[in-house]
């Protein structure tokens, strides 16, 4: 990769922070990895706890620090003296959240970095936040801003899972052996993001009837009485596993349909053809499918205007890629 900014490839203890939904970590992947690269061995990672072994145990970083956070009146709120104490020495601290709060200013004021970038006047270097452009793309502005021609495309590879879960998720995709498919639903999400329950059922009851070498996995948390439609015995509740597996069986999955998710977001980097369902479309362009095969399924300003029939005829454009 080739960088034209002197001071960054000379960063002699590069630093970046990052906390946000775990969707997000899958969506600041690309980045992240484009940084490990940039700063071989040499990147610290600022991450809460449990996240770095889920989702970015590949990164070639040298340490993470993870520490708790918590919303409060100035924002995300971290312990940031204990970080400053436990980073050390920073000349370069590059921030790939789209948030700022008074504690990302007490990191600055200690660490004190020759430069800094990030979402904020606070930052030496300021970014635009652009939420019009797809949420990965604007993760990848601070991989940017540090000049070359790295293209994000070349980061957006399949995120590197624990053995554990892809063992799992094998042994489970195994039960149902070919010529069965697997079509990976996800439905559950915030209240405003999720979609008719019983509209679900009756666009897999429909899925079903015509596609007989399909089986249903419903993953994530909750399944919401998904299978209790017509072909019931065809749809398989995957639902409380741990994400790891989760994550795993997505990436297994012949077909996805979705909600704004992170289980979407891995269906995408996995390029597991899907669809992706939306109150609006300019949330599908924000959160949706970036990289993969994939149709979008947008509602007039909530979900509640999508139709069944709309879902169908995406899932069957995705299913045969026309």
């Amino acid at each position: 990769m080739q960088m034209s900014d002197p001071r960054a490839l000379d960063a002699k203890h590069p630093v970046a922070l990052f906390r946000n939904g775990f969707g997000d970590h899958l969506l600041s992947l690309p980045a992240l990895r484009a940084l490990a690269a940039l700063f071989p061995g040499k990147l610290t990672l600022i991450c809460q706890p449990h996240c770095a072994d889920i989702f970015f145990r590949e990164l070639a970083v040298c340490r993470f620090i993870e520490t708790d956070f918590k919303l409060g009146g100035g924002g995300r709120l971290f312990d940031a003296d204990a970080v400053a104490d436990a980073v050390g020495e920073c000349d370069l601290l590059l921030s790939l959240n789209p948030w700022h709060s008074v504690s990302v200013d007490r990191l600055l004021r200690r660490l004190s970095p020759a430069a800094s970038v990030g979402f904020s006047p606070a930052f030496k270097k300021a970014l635009s936040l652009n939420n019009r452009k797809h949420s990965a793309d604007l993760a990848f502005d601070v991989v940017r801003s540090l000049g070359g021609s790295a293209r994000i495309e070349d980061f957006a590879a399949p995120p590197a899972l624990t053995p554990e879960g892809v063992e799992m998720a094998r042994k489970l995709r195994a039960l149902f052996p070919g010529p069965l498919r697997v079509l990976a639903v996800h439905a559950d999400t915030k209240p405003d993001k999720m979609w008719d329950p019983g509209r679900l059922i009756r666009v897999l009851d429909e899925f079903l009837e015509r596609h007989e070498d399909f089986v249903v996995f419903i993953v994530g948390a909750r399944e919401h009485g998904l299978n209790t439609g017509r072909h019931k015995e065809y749809v398989i509740s995957c639902c409380g596993l741990p994400l790891a597996i989760s994550l795993a069986l997505v990436g297994q999955a012949d077909l996805f349909l979705g909600v704004d998710s992170c289980l979407l977001h891995a269906a995408d980097l996995f390029r597991v053809p899907g669809v992706g369902l939306f109150g609006q479309a300019g949330k599908a362009a924000e959160f949706g499918f970036r990289f993969g095969p994939h149709r979008h399924v947008c509602g007039s300003g909530s979900m509640a205007s999508i139709e069944v029939g709309e879902v169908l005829g995406a899932l069957e454009q995705a299913r045969t890629g026309s």
